[in-house]
This record gives structure tokens, C-alpha cells and sequence, in this order.
């Protein structure tokens, strides 16, 4: 049975269950169609985006120019109100927000070619994916993923503000501070 149909399914059975907030890991080849039965489900898209970065001249390769343009369609899913989330899969790939950020945005391969580009989000919704978005997606949208009074303090200080970066520099951003818990752990 689908990961889609199952959480149809026990929704259907079991609404209480749909607030264990299921996810699809990686959504990388997930279609419109399954996207318009993931939202009324509230079924999050984990967009595993650095897909096009290492693997996208891979893709379409593999899976030919229409597939293979529509790796980790986070654009998609987010017009269609399912919420994303943006991960990495280390070892596989670095851990490396800031090029998952990047890789989001410009959904460009190693060679420089354009994967999907109408599948591209903008920095904001980014950042959103891998902050706010991220605690919701955790159940922990209640102390993190925000900055207001009254959350834990678990953010980072950037070399530049991503939103006025131009989306192909944004990979050049380095983290100066990282702040966990309201104590500094790493300072450049």
C-alpha cells in the first residue's frame, strides 16, 4: 500500500492519529496528483533539496528531462499547502544548511545546469522550511524555530542577512555564531 493511501486511510479510521504529523522523507519524486492528497492529510514534504545540486545531471539522465526536472519539487507542494521542510542526508551529503538553502533556491546541478527551475523557492521560504517549518514539523513549534520572547534561543549569526544575498551567493554565507539553548557553542 502507499505511504499517501495509508495515511488516508488511518486518518480516515483515526483522525487523532494525523496529529503525529506524518512525513514523507526525501519526497523526490512525488507527483502533483500525490501532492493534492498530501495536504488534506497534513502530510509534510521533506524535501531532501541538495538532490539537484549533486545528482541532478544524474536525474535527468535517469528519469529523462520531464522527471528529472521535477526532483524535490518543493514549489509544488508549497503552492498545493504542503508544508516543506528541507533536509540532508548526511553521510550521504554534508551537513550543510546553508547549501540546502542555496540548493532550494537555485536548483542548480555541478555542471551548472537548471534543474526545474519553475520548481525553485524563494530564500524566505527557505529558511522557513529549515526553521519554522522544521519545529512544526517536530512538534516543537511551541519553543523553537522562531525568534520571540519565550523561545529557546537556538539560532545561528550569519556572515550577511540571506534575504538581501543574491540566491547564487547564498552558499557563500558563513555561519559567524551559533547560539544552542541560550549559550554560544561555536564562535568563528
Amino acid at each position: 500500500m502507499g505511504r499517501i493511501r495509508l495515511v488516508e486511510r488511518v486518518g480516515a479510521e483515526t483522525p487523532a492519529l494525523l496529529e503525529a504529523r506524518p512525513v514523507m522523507i526525501h519526497a523526490q519524486t512525488v507527483r502533483d496528483d500525490q501532492l493534492d492528497r498530501m495536504a488534506p492529510v497534513g502530510m509534510i514534504a521533506s524535501i531532501f533539496s541538495v538532490h539537484t545540486w549533486f545528482w541532478g545531471d544524474v536525474h535527468l539522465r535517469n528519469f529523462g528531462p520531464e522527471r528529472g526536472h521535477r526532483i524535490s519539487p518543493a514549489r509544488s507542494a508549497l503552492d498545493r499547502g504542503v508544508r516543506v521542510t528541507l533536509h540532508q542526508d548526511s553521510p550521504v551529503t554534508p551537513p550543510d544548511l546553508i547549501l540546502t538553502i542555496w540548493a532550494a533556491v537555485n536548483r542548480s546541478s555541478h555542471t551548472g545546469q537548471q534543474i526545474g527551475p519553475a520548481h525553485r523557492i524563494s530564500t524566505w521560504e527557505a529558511l522557513r522550511a529549515v526553521t519554522v517549518e522544521a519545529a512544526y514539523q517536530y512538534g516543537e513549534e511551541h519553543s523553537k524555530g522562531l525568534i520571540r520572547e519565550g523561545m529557546r534561543a537556538d539560532l545561528v549569526i550569519l556572515s550577511d542577512d540571506p534575504l538581501n544575498t543574491a540566491s547564487k551567493d547564498l552558499r557563500d554565507l558563513e555561519v559567524l555564531t551559533t547560539i544552542k539553548v541560550d549559550e554560544i557553542v561555536y564562535s568563528a
